[in-house]
């Protein structure tokens, strides 16, 4: 039954990777094998570590109460992913709304007193937007919606120097993930193992499917189905196992 569980989990926590293949092969923008392992790699550290410290705490429950909780810490990052992605996409909307209507007076040739009051206070706003906007988008999803973020020298290649910052945003997932799976009892090393190879296949199938078919996927239907998969496994783990 644990075996379903870390199937799905790793599923769960690469759908991000996968989302990020497809932009950067929507893009030509190479991601090299050596790359594709470091992030493979980062991404089943986090999910080593987070395991271990759920196994750590499983150890002092007994296995009915550790299973509650495990479920709890499943379902419950599961609503977070759902509601972050939210979040984000409607501060995404909300920002360029906000630009549009900055833009407006531009075109009207500042020909009213109201139009000269919003140019004047837009510095202030879009330094206050654009300052909480890179606090917050410090992760995948910057990646998703702008892949050449990473690729620093323009080469359209992405080395293992650019991807690190890339490499620990979508780990975040993974470590909360663990913790959960680790609380439940999955093996550590087969979650770990089956996350690592999960990286792998979704960043490199991701990258053929936005290059070959040039479709991207929204950072708004990655985060919605990684986070349902997220609560899915948890109710699962609750009532099954």
């Amino acid at each position: 039954m644990h075996l379903i569980t870390a199937f799905v989990l790793a599923l769960a926590a690469n759908v991000d990777n996968l989302a990020v293949g497809i932009a950067y092969g929507f893009k030509r923008i190479r991601i090299g094998l050596s790359t594709n392992l470091f992030i493979a790699f980062i991404s089943a550290l986090g999910t080593y570590l987070g395991t271990s410290v759920g196994e750590d705490i499983s150890k002092h429950l007994n296995i009915s109460v550790a299973n509650v909780i495990g479920s709890t810490v499943l379902v419950g990052i599961g609503i977070w992913v759902i509601r972050e992605t939210l979040k984000r996409e409607y501060k995404k909307t909300k920002m360029r709304l906000r630009m549009q209507q900055m833009q407006l007076p531009v075109m009207t040739g500042f020909s009213s007193p109201s139009s000269r009051s919003v140019m004047e206070k837009s510095p202030t706003i879009m330094t206050e937007e654009f300052s909480q906007e890179i606090i917050r988008e410090f992760s995948y999803a910057t990646y998703i919606e702008n892949p050449a973020k990473a690729d620093m020298d323009k080469s359209g290649y992405i080395d293992v120097r650019e991807s690190i910052a890339l490499a620990f945003g979508l780990t975040f997932n993974n470590l909360g993930s663990g913790i959960g799976a680790g609380i439940s009892n999955v093996n550590l090393m087969v979650m770990t193992l089956v996350t690592f190879i999960f990286s792998v296949l979704a960043i490199m199938g991701g990258y053929v499917l936005g290059d070959r078919f040039t479709t991207r996927l929204p950072g708004l239907w990655a985060g919605t189905v990684s986070g349902l998969l997220m609560i899915a496994i948890g109710i699962y783990e609750y009532f099954v196992i």
